[in-house]
């Protein structure tokens, strides 16, 4: 049995089982999600199909099918906070200034 492969639910891009973070676009996700029927549980949940609509058993000539992981929130990523952080200080510090 070929074991299941996961995408980012964001850019799409394939992620390994146990990842937390996609290495391509850095959104977080600590579960993974049936696209089928919405289920969420841990990776291991997942490693014969979808535990709860078995999404993934073979349904494409015996191969599974992808599982896609939640994703842990819909923010934006760290590196972005951080540089409207940056961003945002600076505009402050050159508005005290103007004020002076």
């Amino acid at each position: 049995m070929k074991t299941p492969r996961y995408f980012c639910e964001h850019c799409g891009a394939e992620v390994k089982a146990n990842a937390r973070i996609c290495p391509k676009c850095g959104r977080f996700f600590s579960a993974v999600k049936c696209p089928k029927c919405g289920f969420v549980g841990e990776s291991e949940d997942f490693r014969a199909g979808c535990p709860v609509c078995g999404y993934a058993l073979g349904s494409n000539n015996g191969a599974p099918e992808p599982i896609r992981p939640a994703p842990e929130s819909t923010s934006l990523p760290l590196w972005a906070w951080a540089l409207g952080f940056v961003v945002f200080i600076i505009a402050l510090v050159l508005l005290l200034r103007a004020i002076k």
